[in-house]
C-alpha cells in the first residue's frame, strides 16, 4: 500500500515534534543561560561591532574583550550590590526586632504631633497595640521568614556561578556566530510563517534595547543616584534604600516614594541641612534622569506604554524570575508589535 502524501506529512511533523521535544528536554537546564546570554548579546551587539572595528575584525579577539568588558562592567558590580544588599537586609531586621518593643510609642509620639487629624490616629494606634507584646509577637512571627528568603536570594552567589560561567561562554559563542545565526533565524522564520511572521519579529533587537536601556538602565541609575544621596545623608541600610528607589522607578511612581519620606524624616529628626539636600538631590537628579536617559537612549526606538511597561516586569518576575526582568516587557513589547499590526489602516 503507498502512503498518501497526507499521512506522509502528519509522519513528518511528529518526527519534527519528537526531535524538538526531546531536544528542549536534554537543554532545558541551560535555556535561562542561553536567555541571559541572547538578552546580553541583543543589548551588546553595537557595542560590540565598534570593538570589532577597532581591533581591525579580528573576531575573536573583539569577542573575548567583549566578555572582559561584560565581567567588569555588569558581573563585578551586580554581585557586589547583591552582598551588600544581602548584609543590609539582615541588619534592618535585626534592628527591627530589637525595637519591636517600643515601637508603638514612637508611633503614637509622631502622631500626636500631626496637627488636626493626629490626635484621632494616635488614640486609634494606641488602641490597636494597647498589649505591650502585640508589635513584637507580630515583628517575630513575620519578620523572619521572607527577609530570609531575599537575604539569601541576594547573596547566595555561589549557586548561581555555573549558570553565570554558561551564560558568558553561550555569550562568547554568540558573538563569534552572531551574524550567520541571525540569517538562519531570518529564513527559519521567512520559511515558516513568510515575510509577515519576519516583520513581526524584526522588531526583536530594538525591543530587547529598548528594555535594557530605556527601563532597566534608567531604574538603575535612579537607584544608584538615590543611594549616594541616602549616604551622603548618613541614613542607616543606604543600598537597601536604593534597590526599593530602582524597584519603584520601574513605575510611574518613580523613586519619590523613598527619598521624599527619607528626607522628611530627616527633618523631623532635626537634620535640617541633610534633609533639604536629599530632596534636592531627589527632585533636580534622581527624577530627572528619568526624562534624560530615556530620550538620550530611545531616540526612534520601540517604547512601551509606562503601564504595560511596568506589568511587563512584574508579569515577567513572577513568571519566570529574575530573568523576567527582561523577557516580561520584551514580550509585551512584541505583543504591542502584533497590535499594531492587526489595527494598522488597510
Amino acid at each position: 500500500m503507498v502512503d498518501s502524501p497526507r499521512s506522509q506529512r502528519w509522519a513528518q511533523w511528529a518526527g519534527h515534534a519528537l526531535i524538538i521535544g526531546a531536544a528542549l528536554l536534554v537543554l532545558s537546564p541551560f535555556l535561562v543561560a542561553v536567555g541571559w546570554a541572547a538578552i546580553l548579546a541583543f543589548a551588546t551587539w553595537p557595542v560590540f561591532g565598534r570593538v570589532r572595528r577597532q581591533l581591525g575584525g579580528r573576531i575573536r579577539l573583539a569577542a573575548l574583550a567583549m566578555i572582559v568588558l561584560v565581567v567588569l562592567v555588569i558581573l563585578v558590580p551586580a554581585t557586589l550590590l547583591s552582598l551588600a544588599l544581602a548584609g543590609e537586609i539582615r541588619r534592618t531586621f535585626a534592628e527591627l526586632k530589637e525595637s519591636a518593643p517600643a515601637l508603638p510609642s514612637v508611633v503614637v509620639a509622631f502622631l500626636r504631633e500631626i496637627p488636626w487629624a493626629g490626635p484621632r490616629l494616635a488614640e486609634r494606634v494606641a488602641g490597636t497595640f494597647a498589649s505591650p507584646g502585640a508589635v513584637e509577637r507580630w515583628v517575630l512571627d513575620n519578620a523572619g521568614r521572607w527577609p530570609a528568603a531575599i537575604a539569601s536570594a541576594a547573596g547566595n552567589v555561589g549557586r548561581n556561578a555555573l549558570e553565570g560561567v554558561l551564560a558568558l561562554v553561550t555569550l562568547f559563542f554568540l558573538y563569534l556566530h552572531g551574524d550567520a545565526l541571525a540569517r538562519q533565524i531570518q529564513r527559519a522564520l521567512s520559511r515558516a510563517g513568510g515575510e509577515r511572521m519576519t516583520a513581526t519579529f524584526r522588531p526583536l533587537a530594538e525591543a530587547v534595547r529598548a528594555v535594557m536601556y530605556g527601563t532597566l538602565l534608567t531604574a538603575l541609575t535612579q537607584g544608584i543616584l538615590a543611594m549616594t544621596g541616602y549616604w551622603a545623608a548618613g541614613l542607616r541600610s543606604p543600598v537597601l534604600l536604593g534597590a526599593l528607589s530602582a524597584l519603584l522607578a520601574l513605575t510611574p511612581l518613580g523613586a519619590a516614594p523613598v527619598y521624599v519620606p527619607a528626607g522628611v524624616w530627616l527633618l523631623i529628626e532635626g537634620r535640617l541641612l541633610p534633609g533639604v539636600l536629599l530632596l534636592g538631590w531627589g527632585v533636580l537628579v534622581v527624577s530627572v534622569t528619568d526624562n534624560v536617559i530615556r530620550s538620550w537612549f530611545l531616540a526612534g526606538a520601540l517604547q512601551l506604554p509606562f503601564l504595560l511597561g511596568f506589568f511587563g516586569v512584574l508579569g515577567g518576575v513572577l513568571a519566570f524570575g529574575p530573568i523576567g526582568l527582561f523577557v516580561g516587557p520584551i514580550v509585551v513589547a512584541m505583543l504591542l508589535t502584533l497590535w499594531h499590526e492587526w489595527t494598522a489602516e488597510p
